[in-house]
């Protein structure tokens, strides 16, 4: 059976397995209403190709981030001799390795197949996470992390690519938000394996509890990974992807004709100098390393604030008390997605939850507002996270236009606002000094309030860039 013949098959399979599903969706107003039936079953398969895969990756990638952080609260610090801010210098390792890697790598993936770079190096950070479990001193940490940075340095940039690449402007926004609570998944999911693993693993066969969260999160990312090889596609203008036939290809690549660039095949030398003179690389840039400063305050700090009140909280309740952050990042990211795709407007969402953070930054610079009122500034934090599929959705649709640029200024955001937070990280939240963190506190407060003159200067200079494109045409 020859490959289109098999894939006729499978749509057959999938147009009786899909009709009812399409319908529920089109119903809830995932499809538009008007759309032809054939161009949803599309959409249906890179669906389920792109965003499971993507989705699992990404809930690996933090679940591996996160672990380190729980594990050092479980029971790493006290076994390996940690001590004084060496947590936060071992995030720095990882940190400064991912943004080190992260622009030529995603550089790279624009012209060499996706679906099997990253799968690949996936199976490399889960290797790197699995080294973790041996540990048998702090140098073996920072070694271990250093790769796992390298490994996953465009596991995130990669996929939105991807995602950019296959669908409408119309369609980015809820696909990435949805994309992107995989991430709080992960932490979430991270908090709740290690609690498992230190009730009901810790010594089994000789290992302590935070060595076998190490093991775990390694089994399911090599799963994943694998995974990932046969269903992941590549851009459209290149191979057509097994899951689909030749005449979806062409409708693929027909619906986003003029609507999306296609990756240029071949390295183009104009491109730093399309980058740097518009004004996308400096803003999105900008608005992302806020962002990430602005999140940061209810990740690792919030871990810490808990482990400096052991006499309050147990060691299942630090590592599961912070995964309400995350359930108000998921709940919050998703419906953000959704009205950001029906409205087009991805500013209006991005002010509203900046709204809530700017509160909770208050009352963790006040501090003396009780202990409920400390939680409850960690908490709102969690609305921060809408800004991350925001922001990227924003510029994913704002280069549409230009492949090659779309790559280079994500690659950008993620690595230089992540290079920062790697910096200022270790000044503004060393472990040695938690329980209260003022100093980031009252920082985190001026980058939030510094965000809303961003996502403003990017409304305007967006609605500047529409109004000329409409007058040329």
């Amino acid at each position: 059976m020859s490959v289109d013949e098999e894939g006729q098959k499978t749509t057959t399979r999938a147009s009786g397995v899909g009709s009812l599903w399409i319908k529920l969706m089109t119903s809830i107003g995932w499809y538009p209403k008007d759309m032809p039936n054939e161009e949803k079953l599309l959409i249906l398969k890179l669906d389920l190709s792109i965003l499971i895969f993507g989705c699992l990756s990404f809930f690996t990638k933090y679940l591996d981030q996160q672990s380190i952080t729980n594990a050092y609260v479980s029971g790493m610090k006290e076994e390996l001799g940690m001590y004084g801010d060496q947590l936060n210098y071992i995030t720095a390792t990882f940190w400064a390795s991912y943004c080190t890697f992260m622009i030529p790598a995603c550089y790279f993936l624009t012209h060499h197949p996706a679906n099997r770079i990253l799968p690949a190096l996936e199976i490399g950070w889960g290797l790197s996470t699995f080294g973790l479990a041996w540990a048998k001193n702090v140098e073996t940490l920072y070694a271990m992390r250093f790769f796992t940075g390298v490994f996953e340095c465009c596991s995130f940039t990669g996929t939105i690519y991807i995602i950019g690449s296959w669908y409408k402007p119309g369609e980015i926004g809820r696909r990435v938000a949805l994309f992107f609570i995989a991430s709080p998944l992960g932490t979430m999911f991270s908090g709740y394996l290690q609690a498992a693993a230190y009730t009901n693993l810790n010594q089994v066969h000789g290992l302590a509890g935070w060595r076998w969260l190490f093991i775990v999160d390694a089994v399911i990312t090599l799963v994943i990974a694998a995974f990932g090889f046969f269903v992941f596609p590549d851009v459209p203008t290149r191979k057509k992807p097994r899951f689909i036939t030749a005449e979806e290809h062409a409708l693929a690549r027909k619906r986003i004709q003029g609507l999306v660039a296609p990756p240029q095949l071949q390295l183009s030398r104009d491109i730093f100098k399309r980058v740097f003179s518009r004004w996308h690389w400096y803003l999105f840039v900008l608005q992302w390393t806020l962002m990430d400063q602005n999140f940061l305050p209810g990740a690792q700090p919030f871990s810490l604030y808990l482990k400096a009140k052991s006499n309050i909280y147990s060691v299942v309740q630090i590592n599961t008390i912070p995964t309400i952050v995350t359930a108000v990042s998921i709940v919050v990211a998703l419906l953000c997605g959704i009205v950001a795709d029906k409205t087009g407007r991805f500013w209006l969402p991005a002010i509203a939850v900046t709204f809530p953070v700017l509160v909770g930054m208050i009352l963790l610079v006040a501090w003396d507002v009780g202990e409920s009122g400390r939680l409850a500034g960690f908490i709102l934090t969690g609305f921060e996270a809408a800004c991350s599929p925001l922001t990227m959705g924003w510029a994913s649709v704002a280069m549409a236009g230009d492949a090659e640029e779309r790559a280079v200024v994500t690659a950008s955001m993620n690595a230089i606002g992540q290079a920062i937070t790697a910096g200022t990280q270790v000044v503004q939240y060393p472990a040695s000094r938690a329980p209260n963190f003022r100093g980031g506190f009252i920082s985190v407060l001026a980058t939030t309030v510094g965000q809303f003159g961003t996502i403003l200067a990017i409304l305007f200079l967006s609605h500047r860039d529409s109004k000329r494109t409409f007058k040329n045409e």
